[in-house]
């Protein structure tokens, strides 16, 4: 009787377990022809665009200090710049021969802001990856273009870095989509500004004189401006008063 009892008792378990292995099969095959919804594929752009977001952070917080510490060029060539504190400084103004005045490189905005799109875009190449946000059991399809278009808008108190790139989020089963156009990311650097800045300086050279503590007072101490003197250059470093972001400059000199 005994023996029979163990028996009984096996086979009972036996068909308890399969049940739940059945059950769980079952669960699971359901949920894999379950649609997906549009509130799971907004919930999951939503990680994309903050994926995205933090890979422009990576991509582009380097060649946004680098092009401020450097006069608002990213690349310089021999002879474009005065190396300083092992900084490349570029030049902002030529040397005139023989007067005190110089020559206005002319820098713009437009230039800078092409500078940064390419090395910023070399960037978002080693950190971009929207298809490795898949859900495993494959309820929608990820659509995204393999191109990609870097735009970088400098402001006056702030930089914004979007990156052009449709993606799509696709259901397998029924026609629910989610897409978005572009991402963007924000950096609360004030480049435009102190360009303007850099520019005043240069514009100020370019007739012979600038003097830092004048145009500071006129600018209500808003600005700090450093003065430096390599012979036979000159060298500005210029931030906002309570600011950490700095942008430098030079000015050609003559040596006597």
């Amino acid at each position: 009787m005994t023996k029979r009892g163990q028996v009984t008792l096996f086979i009972i378990l036996g068909i308890i377990i399969t049940a739940l292995v059945a059950l769980m099969l079952f669960s699971k095959q359901a949920n894999i022809y379950t649609p997906a919804t549009q509130e799971n594929l907004q919930s999951k752009m939503e990680s994309i665009e903050k994926n995205i977001e933090d890979c422009l952070e990576d991509a582009a917080s380097e060649p946004l200090y680098r092009i401020a510490q450097q006069g608002g060029y990213l690349t310089v060539i021999q002879g474009s710049y005065r190396l300083w504190n092992d900084s490349m400084i570029s030049y902002l103004c030529w040397n005139q021969e023989q007067t005190r005045a110089c020559m206005n490189r002319m820098l713009t905005l437009a230039h800078m802001q092409d500078q940064l799109n390419v090395a910023i875009k070399q960037q978002v190449e080693t950190c971009l990856d929207v298809q490795g946000e898949a859900d495993l059991i494959k309820t929608f399809d990820i659509i995204a273009p393999k191109d990609y278009k870097v735009d970088t808008a400098i402001r006056q108190d702030k930089t914004e870095v979007s990156l052009d790139y449709p993606v799509t989020l696709r259901a397998k089963s029924g026609d629910t989509q989610v897409s978005k156009k572009q991402f963007t990311k924000t950096f609360n650097i004030p480049l435009g500004e102190l360009y303007d800045v850099s520019q005043d300086i240069a514009n100020a050279e370019a007739t012979g004189f600038f003097d830092p503590l004048v145009y500071m007072l006129a600018k209500y101490s808003r600005y700090t401006i450093y003065t430096q003197k390599p012979y036979p250059d000159t060298i500005y470093q210029i931030k906002l008063r309570e600011g950490s972001y700095v942008f430098q400059m030079a000015i050609q000199g003559e040596a006597a």
